[in-house]
């Protein structure tokens, strides 16, 4: 049509491509990414976290110019005010310490006075917890705190989620752990019935002990009666070891041989008795309260009529619904009126 340009396919196609990489290129600055090149050479949206030393962030620059600061925005977004922002004296060799950070961890952007607003990354603190379950296929069931009986298998649960999924280089995963079970007496060990728990490696957000190619389960068996407590220790990196927390305690009890039910008992089937099952002796009546003889009928001894019976209030199966009152002749004359007279004055204005 004359004054009008259509856009073409071609046209169409490009600014839709256009309209999807300004949505998805913020999204993947914002991202960590979830895995590193190199466990010491830092890419836009990896994690790194508090304790490493002498990150290499270069790859954090989007020119020549070196990264001077990482500033944490208002809402994640640059172009509001800035939270905080850390000095970084030299990009090749940054140490993320927490009193720099102030506690305010998440999403941070690189930053030159010359060049501006860089990548990002995120910056998390190393964690790690633990809890005591039943063996495979029980996980479910937690042991915290619970009296368990000899002879129960047991497994641990190691927990690491920030760790776990993004501190690694490909299938290289530095970060270990070594469980520690300290027993009744007092004594700390790592190896129990013969299996080591020591230098595990957190290889996902949560492992079990008795996973594939894991220590295995401990059998509860012969083992000094009282109270037992677990805890997973940084093994690995150094850092992590001088500085990071170690995990939670969990403690559990071990108590005398027992079965141990891992499926709750069905609830006991109630049996109901009735007044009449029970037939009183003379001696029992006469020593009851005269309060509680009965002067009239009881309910249950009153003849009654039945109720009257309720009209349904669906028709019964089988009976037809009846029919909607058709609407009277008037008002359809009265509709359709306007339609006709219409009608009737094109009929004329034809030759």
């Amino acid at each position: 049509m004359p004054g009008k340009h259509p856009v073409s396919r071609t046209g169409a196609r490009a600014i839709a491509a256009v309209a999807f990489l300004l949505v998805l290129v913020p999204v993947f600055l914002i991202l960590p990414s979830g895995a590193r090149t190199d466990i010491q050479h830092i890419q836009a949206g990896d994690m790194i976290f508090i304790y490493e030393q002498n990150l290499d962030i270069t790859g954090l620059r989007t020119g020549a110019n070196p990264v001077t600061a990482l500033r944490k925005y208002r809402n994640d977004d640059p172009t509001l005010g800035v939270l905080r922002e850390v000095p970084v004296p030299d990009d090749t060799s940054f140490s993320p310490d927490p009193d720099i950070f102030g506690g305010q961890l998440g999403i941070y952007y690189a930053y030159n006075p010359t060049s501006g607003v860089m990548n990002s990354v995120y910056v998390s603190t190393p964690s790690v917890s633990v809890d005591a379950v039943l063996a495979n296929p029980n996980h479910v069931y937690s042991l915290a705190g619970l009296t368990i009986p000899q002879g129960t298998r047991i497994a641990f649960k190691i927990s690491s989620p920030d760790v776990g999924t993004s501190y690694h280089a490909g299938s290289l995963y530095p970060a270990t752990v070594d469980l520690v079970l300290t027993t009744p007496g007092g004594g700390e060990v790592s190896s129990i019935q013969g299996m080591d728990f020591t230098a595990m490696n957190l290889t996902g957000a949560f492992f079990y002990t008795d996973d594939a190619g894991r220590p295995g389960a401990i059998t509860l068996d012969g083992l000094e009666q009282g109270t037992y407590t677990v805890q997973a220790k940084w093994r690995d990196p150094s850092s992590f070891v001088d500085r990071a927390p170690d995990s939670n305690l969990v403690s559990f009890i071990v108590g005398k041989s027992t079965a141990f039910q891992t499926t709750p008992t069905p609830a006991a089937t109630p049996v109901i008795t009735t007044a009449a099952t029970t037939v009183p002796t003379q001696a029992a009546v006469t020593t009851l309260p005269v309060t509680t003889l009965a002067t009239t009928p009881s309910p249950a001894a009153t003849p009654s009529t039945p109720p009257p019976t309720q009209p349904a209030t669906t028709p019964p199966a089988g009976t037809a619904q009846p029919s909607p009152t058709p609407a009277p002749m008037g008002t359809w004359i009265a509709i359709l009126s306007p339609a006709i007279a219409l009608l009737l004055l094109k009929a004329r204005g034809r030759p």
